[in-house]
């Protein structure tokens, strides 16, 4: 059995427009793991939302393949073990969470005997067990999208797809987010996370993908994506004025950082000590996400 939860492999999709036509997908490939926390990111109109509605049996490919569990896209298999949530969901905000969620477990095949408990424990599990009873408007938007991600996990699925999740939410609501996906992510749970918020991904993503014009442009760990090959951080606290020529950086309140060649690691430290410095971390560097994307992207443009 296979331990991937997505299989992606040689996918295309071609569009018809007004002037012709516009190539979406040009043999995507792109592999999660189960288990994983998976970061899919890319510039506007890379080809995240096509690929989306692929694995999702929205949108059929010309070609290629793509696999949810072992399953083809788009078949009954495939759907019963994924969970979704759009960047935009529109609910009946008339009704209640538990009403309108029982709604949904129906819609996604969950047994009459067994949907009113399987609502309870995705509220429970969302942090919304205290207002099962509320009406939808009364929810902020960061409710909303707890709720959200209730309906998606109510049929107890092992993947779950999402969206932009915390797309407009203030920085309380995008934290208190980030902490139930890593709480799913315990649970087993495997999430396919797509963002344009660089922060987050880094945050929560185990495996990153960078999608732009229809292809992959990079995919691995966190750490593969984001190191600097032969490149150390030190950082440390202490005198920089004579420090300068190791061009120290301010970091946390109070702390520098340098950046130095792997092999001269140990001259930087002894130099920091000598200059009366106090050594808090040597790991190695790393470049922010943001940098690898425009990178990846500008080079894809050149090309």
């Amino acid at each position: 059995m296979s331990d991937l939860a997505l299989e992606v492999r040689e996918l295309r999709k071609t569009y018809k427009t007004v002037g012709g036509t516009q190539e979406a997908l040009r043999g995507l490939d792109l592999s999660v793991r189960k288990g994983q926390v998976y970061g899919y990111v890319g510039p506007n109109g890379a080809g995240k939302s096509t690929s989306i509605k692929i694995l999702l049996g929205l949108v059929r490919p010309d070609s290629g393949t793509a696999l949810v569990m072992g399953h083809p896209a788009g078949s009954v298999e495939a759907r019963r073990l994924l969970g979704y949530l759009p960047e935009v969901a529109v609910y009946h905000e008339f009704m209640g969470a538990e009403e309108l969620l029982v709604l949904h477990a129906a819609l996604a095949g969950v047994s009459a005997s067994d949907r009113l408990s399987r609502c309870r424990t995705a509220l429970e599990m969302v942090g919304l067990g205290s207002r099962m009873k509320s009406r939808i408007r009364e929810f902020s938007k960061g409710m909303k999208q707890r709720f959200g991600i209730a309906q998606a996990l109510v049929a107890d699925p092992p993947l779950l797809v999402l969206d932009e999740l915390t797309s407009g939410l203030d920085p309380i609501a995008q934290l208190e987010l980030k902490e139930l996906i890593l709480s799913l992510k315990e649970r087993g749970i495997t999430i396919f996370f797509s963002s344009h918020m660089m922060s987050e991904v880094e945050t929560v993503c185990d495996s990153i993908g960078i999608i732009h014009q229809g292809k992959l442009r990079a995919e691995g760990t966190l750490q593969d994506l984001l190191s600097i090959e032969n490149r150390v951080a030190i950082h440390f606290r202490g005198p920089t004025d004579e420090l300068a020529e190791l061009n120290p950086q301010p970091a946390k309140a109070g702390e520098q950082v340098i950046t130095v060649e792997q092999a001269g690691t140990d001259a930087a430290l002894d130099r920091i000590r000598q200059a009366g410095g106090s050594i808090l971390t040597v790991a190695p560097a790393k470049r922010h996400l943001e940098d690898v994307l425009h990178q990846l992207v500008t080079a894809g443009e050149a090309a």
